[in-house]
Order: structure tokens, then sequence, then C-alpha cells
């Protein structure tokens, strides 16, 4: 029953490749934009949907753009050819949702590449019409590639974050030894503390624990400042798929929206 009244407020699909119900995208770049895709989808016949919308409903981006993109049956049912675009400003989020026709040439880390890289800056100068319009014409330039360059950049991109979790290793395992040593010496002085209250304020044992504990503490906040972070969300949360092709009179059944794309926020 949640699901189908979350669905019920779902904008209605438009006619033709973009719905700017959040009225961010400027006269002629929607115009632009619509001609666009309209062509793409008639030469390729891979649907690109671009949508905006004013709330999220209080929903999680990944789940509104599962159901937008089962109701509306983006993508041919045979070829699971669909993409959606979408923007929540008021959220200040986004999502690349793609169906699983299109996941060998827009994969997941290409998804995230286009979201941080192309969009999110534009969005955080506050042009987010430039950046939806960049975001298409990089995700129609990604689409166009071969899925065997698609598949080597993804690897190297895959390798470089691997290097990267493998250099915050010693970061991670400094901080840990640290904590031991702290809880180590806090139990052995705490211990020497107790047999020593009739004598007063713990004497010299008490002063060499508290020494060793401020420099156990100070190295684990130095070796945490040492590691990096950074990144974008990917992946995605949905399970089913939508129906029909092309742009205009697709019903039910088919799609192919299986969780693969990437999320974003600015």
């Amino acid at each position: 029953m949640a699901t189908a009244t979350a669905s019920a407020a779902l904008p209605a699909r438009p006619d033709g490749p973009i719905l700017d119900a959040a009225n961010i995208i400027a006269p002629a770049d929607k115009a632009a934009l619509d001609a666009k895709l309209r062509a793409y989808n008639e030469a390729t016949g891979r649907a690109i949907i671009v949508a905006t919308v004013p709330s999220l409903d209080g929903m999680e981006i990944e789940d509104y753009a599962q159901q937008l993109a089962e109701t509306w049956g983006i993508g041919g049912k045979e070829s699971e050819n669909g993409l959606l675009f979408l923007i929540a400003p008021n959220e200040r989020r986004l999502r690349i949702a793609t169906g699983r026709g299109l996941q060998e040439r827009m994969t997941d880390i290409m998804s995230g590449r286009i979201i941080r890289d192309v969009v999110t800056p534009r969005f955080k100068a506050g042009d987010l019409s430039g950046g939806i319009v960049a975001g298409v014409d990089a995700i129609i330039a990604q689409l166009d590639m071969d899925p065997a360059q698609a598949k080597a950049i993804e690897e190297a991109e895959m390798a470089r974050r691997a290097q990267g979790a493998d250099e915050a290793a010693p970061a991670i395992a400094g901080i840990l030894f640290w904590i031991a040593m702290i809880v180590f010496f806090a139990f052995i002085f705490g211990r020497g503390g107790r047999g020593r209250r009739y004598r007063g304020h713990g004497g010299v044992g008490s002063a060499v624990g508290n020494v060793v504990l401020w420099t156990a503490l100070n190295a684990a906040m130095n070796s945490g400042g040492r590691s990096h972070g950074g990144g974008w969300s990917g992946g995605g949360g949905f399970g089913g798929g939508g129906g029909g092709g092309g742009f205009g009179g697709f019903g039910g059944g088919g799609g192919g929206f299986n969780g693969g794309g990437a999320s974003g926020g600015w």
C-alpha cells in the first residue's frame, strides 16, 4: 500500500524526453534538449529522459527514480535501452539511472564521474540549466563510446580507488594501535590508582599514566589526520523495470532498471 500511495504522487509521463516540473531549465536549453534527445532516440533507439521535480516527497532519490522509471517505462521492453537523468533541486540531489541494456556502456563508475566532474561543479555555481545540458552531452558521449573503451576506463578508475584504499590502511592501523594502547594504560594505571587512594592523588604512577595517555591520544589524532576522503555515491536501489519503448505511447512491462547508475548532491 505504501508503494502505491507513493507512486500515485509521481508526475505524469511527459509526451517527450523532458519533464521540467521544477522549472529550472532555461526555455532555449529545454527546446534544444528536446530536439537533441528525440533525434538521438530516433537514430539509436536509446531513450534518455531528463526529469526535474520540485520535491522527492521525503523519499530517497534512488527509490524515487525506481518508481519513476517503472511508472513511465523508459526504454524498450526487449532492448532495455533506457536512462533517467533525475534532478531534485529542493533536496539538492540528482541521479543517473540506467536500464540493463545500457549498463555495458554507461557503467556505475562512469555515471558517477559525469555527476561529479561535469554536472555538480555547474550546479554548485548556480547554473542548473547549464549543468543539465552538459550532463546530457556527457551521457550521450559516454553511450556512444565503444564498450571496450568504457570498460578500460572503469578498470583504471577501480585501480585508482584500490590504491587509495591501500594508502589509507597504515593510518587506520595506527589509529587502532593507539586506541589499544590507551585502553591498556588506562586499565593499568587505573588499577594502580585504586590501590593508593588512601595516600592522596595517585603519586608518580598516576602522573606517568596521564603522560602516556595524552601521548597516545595525540598520536592517534595525528594518524587520523593523514587519511583521505571524498567521492560520490554510486550503485542504486532499484529492483524492477518499467515498460514500453520510445518517448510516447509505451505501455507496461520491461524497461530493465535493476539498480545501475549513480547518485550525487551539491
